[in-house]
């Protein structure tokens, strides 16, 4: 696939999940929702691919995008003092996606993966809590977690779908970007700031997770060059 065509596919993802999570009343509220053009980019890492791509598969990844937006908006809130009419309009917004989550599986229905995918929410929410307030005391571990908490309902998904050989190149992405997140972003702006290692273990961890990632790119014989290129792009320092 060239660049054009990866581009358009994932375009088309987001103007139809805007269009899933779309309520006048939110958007007039909180504004446009954040779409993580990054991780939809994971999303559809089989899709770009050129695996077979079913409208079950769509219909999936439209809910587990909508779930992603609701995470995304509730990690602005400030959970010192959620008091505010912004603060508490941004909870109502995050439940707003994430009932569209739920519906949107409902039409499918998988149970297999609703399960999962609960299961996965259940997992993010705990490593979020993990992290947020008693982190482990190693890099290695954080990042495990803040793995776990980016790709959980990606993973599920993928294997959920016979995409199973997709799940450690996002496993080492979601890491290594956000490490490169801490060097190119305010803090601020950026998941736990507060769990960014200093500078020289932040500059071992990316030498560490490029080489992986380089490791698993070149055995993974199935990628299309496009799509390797477009990862290493993502991953680019």
């Amino acid at each position: 696939m060239e660049t054009k065509g990866f581009t358009d596919q994932v375009d088309n993802y987001i103007h139809h999940l805007r269009r899933a999570i779309y309520q006048p009343v939110v958007e007039r509220d909180v504004g446009h929702a954040p779409i993580d053009r990054r991780k939809a980019s994971l999303l559809l890492l089989p899709l770009l691919n050129g695996e077979q791509w079913t409208d079950e598969m769509q219909t999936a990844a439209l809910a587990i995008g909508a779930i992603h937006t609701a995470f995304d908006v509730h990690d602005q809130i400030d959970i010192v003092d959620a008091s505010s009419k912004e603060q508490q309009l941004m909870v109502l917004a995050g439940d707003h996606f994430s009932g569209i989550h739920y519906k949107l599986l409902a039409s499918i229905p998988n149970f297999h993966l609703i399960r999962s995918l609960s299961s996965a929410i259940g997992r993010v929410n705990e490593c979020k809590t993990t992290l947020l307030q008693a982190p482990p005391t190693t890099v290695e571990e954080r990042l495990q977690l803040i793995a776990e908490v980016e790709s959980a309902c990606i993973v599920k998904f993928f294997e959920s779908f016979g995409f199973s050989r997709y799940v450690h190149i996002v496993e080492t992405v979601f890491p290594f970007v956000w490490l490169l997140d801490s060097r190119r972003h305010d803090l601020n702006r950026m998941k736990f700031p507060h769990l960014v290692p200093s500078t020289h273990e932040t500059q071992d961890w990316i030498d560490q997770l490029q080489q992986q990632l380089n490791d698993r790119l070149e055995n993974s014989f199935y990628l299309h060059t496009e799509v390797i290129a477009e990862l290493q792009k993502m991953t680019n320092q």
